[in-house]
């Protein structure tokens, strides 16, 4: 008797000692997902990223700073420049060495380019942009890892407590299939197959153990974190105020980055085609110098304004333009295609998250019905009119059906986030 008021107490008091343990609770899905994004090495490369664009930068900006170079050169030719002359008394005709010798600094400045600086750093701005939004997505795909890891965590907990009810159930219905046996009701084929059932109930119990056992592991792996059980994880929250078409998601951005590439790039295409004016100079020594009359060693100097302008380059610039156009009327074509996709998948997730929402209004009747059947049953147990074990089995139900509602709104939950992951709010 004594074991039974304990067994009748439990049950009574699971949803109790259920919350308690919820209390005591000390991870949050978004502590989770912050500690994954925290450790992962690829966030990394978001740092190497700026340093590698600061460095690019600096580099672009250097266009506009003067070009030094130092040149030197020696030769031999086999003939000079001859001033063909008749002899002239008291003078001789200089004559050109065949080995010339000159060093040469040469200086150039640009002044316009056309806009080919500008737009070389917005290209580069661009594939700054893409690098990292690359980062993005390969962070949101870790983010859906944790996230579907954390509510199977949860699932196999809610189908722990389903089974743990099984056996207790089970248990009650050994107990009295026992009895019945002694009493020459039943035959022990009977009794069998319910421990049969209770122990399939038990293996189901291991296996699940072990594999919430490997999910937790997996996820103390991304987070860092030191998960034991869990009873340790808060259920999340999920607030969604309206369920309009959005998309957000990091893969559909970098399409949009991509195509903001192409149009620099054919900006810049465009300027290929303008003048470019530069500054230059050029002082050096050497044999001959700028005067070719004299075949000595020299200085020489000479500054100026020089020109460059591709006036015709035989349509290439057109066809690169016409190039850069389809390929972003394919990124077009790529994103309406993600978009109708999207559309799609979030049909699917609205109506599961409408399906749960109808199950639990479902559930709550049900648990309302059963414990009417509780209390009835409870009335009859005092009034001696039925067993204990027949009270328990109705309990049983009870607890089950409470069991069965907050799986439910587990679900509901995941449904909820799946349609965040979906849009890219996760």
């Amino acid at each position: 008797m004594n074991k039974t008021i304990l067994y009748i107490s439990l049950i009574l008091f699971l949803p109790a000692i259920l919350s308690a343990q919820e209390k005591q609770q000390k991870f949050s899905l978004q502590q989770c997902l912050q500690e994954a994004v925290k450790n992962f090495p690829t966030q990394k490369q978001l740092q190497l990223n700026q340093s590698k664009y600061t460095l690019e930068e600096n580099n672009i900006k250097k266009n506009y700073l003067p070009q030094l170079n130092l040149n030197g050169q020696a030769s031999y030719q086999s003939d000079v420049t001859k001033v063909p002359a008749p002899p002239i008394p008291n003078f001789n005709m200089p004559v050109l060495s065949k080995d010339w010798y000159k060093i040469n600094f040469d200086l150039d400045q640009l002044i316009w380019d056309g806009g080919l600086t500008k737009n070389q750093k917005e290209v580069q701005t661009a594939d700054y942009k893409i690098s990292d939004q690359q980062v993005k997505i390969k962070t949101f795909e870790l983010k859906k890892q944790v996230n579907i890891l954390y509510f199977n965590i949860l699932f196999l907990q809610a189908n722990l407590n389903a089974l743990h009810v099984l056996v207790n159930d089970l248990d009650a219905r050994i107990k009295d299939a026992e009895a019945a046996l002694r009493n020459g009701i039943l035959l022990q084929s009977d009794v069998d197959a319910l421990k049969v059932n209770k122990k399939i109930a038990e293996q189901q119990i291991i296996e699940k153990s072990e594999d919430q056992k490997g999910l937790i592991g997996s996820m103390n792996q991304l987070t860092h974190l030191s998960i034991s059980s869990a009873k340790e994880l808060l259920i999340p929250k999920a607030n969604i105020t309206a369920y309009t078409f959005v998309n957000n998601r990091p893969e559909y951005k970098m399409l949009g980055l991509q195509k903001s590439k192409l149009s620099a790039l054919e900006k810049m295409t465009t300027v290929k085609r303008m003048p470019v004016f530069k500054i230059f100079g050029q002082a050096g020594y050497g044999r001959p110098g700028y005067d070719m009359l004299n075949n000595n060693f020299d200085t020489y100097y000479m500054a100026g304004i020089r020109l460059h302008w591709n006036i015709f380059d035989w349509n290439r610039v057109k066809h690169e333009k016409q190039i850069l156009n389809i390929q972003s009327d394919i990124i077009q074509t790529e994103q309406e295609t993600f978009n109708q996709s999207l559309r799609a998948s979030l049909e699917k997730q609205l109506s599961g998250i409408q399906k749960f929402e109808k199950l639990i209004k479902t559930d709550k009747d049900i648990l309302v019905l059963q414990k009417n059947v509780v209390d009835a049953a409870n009335n009859k147990l005092k009034n001696g009119t039925i067993t204990t074990t027949s009270y328990l089995i109705e309990l049983n139900k009870e607890v089950k059906a409470q069991l069965t509602m907050q799986a439910h709104k587990l679900q509901l939950l995941f449904a909820k986030y799946q349609y965040l992951t979906a849009i890219g709010n996760l």
